[in-house]
């Protein structure tokens, strides 16, 4: 394969944006963890190639289903408006149609691997949640559910890399779903995420109503949109401090939350300055490297309160 190619490849796959479902996906398999002895290394490994491919199976579709956005769009960046890499003809749309029928190919041979390697009394649920992780993830652009055209995109991307992808975590190892702490423990992650969601549709705003494409900020506006998303940033510092207090305050690494909210401060203040000029921001790279950066404090930091309270342990 020629570098070119490759580097296209590369830049399809938009791999700045994995770390988000690894390290939740890890979280709920901590959790399961730190409830069992059981833990299955190889379900883990698995679990976690079937949700990169979906992962990767989705930005290809959306690639392909917001071509008619991303070809129009002014403000794309890293964060935003698609890899560019189709409208730019570095690969064709057969190209990566045969990458996305390859990859689903795959997911049915993964999927059908995992279940198997599962205990008998969880395949049931882990078929549904690999069942509903790729309609979400699929649906998100493609017909006939087109989320994002029907002003869902937000929370479906929410849903996805938080509750979603712990419960993955927890579920395939475990095969319960009804455990509270992996639900609580997505909620400040998912309200971290909905707001670093809501601020990328704010550049893409003329190109996607143009193709009337549904996202808060064409719903609602850029300066609501804007507003929106430091409210969910602040939502999800008070969640994520709540969840400290509830099942973190005996460990002192817990109080690395509340740098957590110093980043929420620093964030919600960009978000205030990005929505008094919204209409004309133009690319915002560096709210939007604030908002993705927020994003870890509720995933990787639990993650690492549990790795090492097993280590300790």
């Amino acid at each position: 394969m020629k570098k070119g190619k490759l580097t296209a490849w590369l830049r399809i796959m938009r791999l700045q944006f994995y770390p988000m479902t690894l390290i939740a996906y890890g979280l709920g398999a901590a959790i399961a963890a730190s409830r069992s002895p059981a833990f299955g290394f190889g379900v883990f490994v698995l679990g976690y190639a079937y949700l990169f491919l979906v992962e990767l199976c989705t930005i290809l579709a959306n690639e392909l289903f917001d071509f008619p956005s991303d070809r129009i769009n002014k403000n794309a960046s890293p964060f935003n408006g698609g890899s560019r890499v189709l409208v730019e003809g570095r690969l064709t749309p057969g190209e990566v149609k045969k990458a996305l029928y390859a990859g689903l190919f795959l997911l049915i041979g993964l999927g059908l691997w995992l279940v198997m390697a599962c205990h008998p009394s969880t395949r049931v649920w882990v078929i549904l949640l690999l069942t509903g992780c790729l309609l979400m993830g699929l649906g998100y652009t493609v017909p006939p559910l087109k989320f994002c055209h029907r002003g869902l995109g937000e929370l479906v991307v929410g849903i996805t890399h938080s509750p979603y992808v712990i419960l993955c975590g927890f579920v395939f190892q475990t095969g319960s779903w009804t455990e509270p702490v992996p639900w609580l423990s997505s909620i400040p992650l998912f309200f971290a995420v909905l707001a670093a969601i809501t601020l990328s549709g704010i550049p893409d705003h003329q190109a996607d109503k143009a193709v009337s494409k549904k996202t808060l900020s064409v719903l609602l506006g850029q300066r609501a949109a804007a507003l929106l998303s430091g409210l969910f940033a602040t939502i999800a510092a008070i969640t994520g401090i709540a969840m400290w207090r509830l099942s973190f305050q005996h460990d002192k690494l817990g109080l690395l939350m509340l740098v957590a909210v110093g980043h929420g401060i620093i964030l919600v203040i960009a978000v205030l300055r990005l929505s008094k000029i919204a209409g004309n921001a133009g690319r915002i790279d560096r709210v939007m490297q604030l908002a993705l950066s927020y994003i870890i404090w509720f995933g990787a930091v639990p993650l690492t309160v549990y790795l090492l309270s097993q280590r300790g342990g």
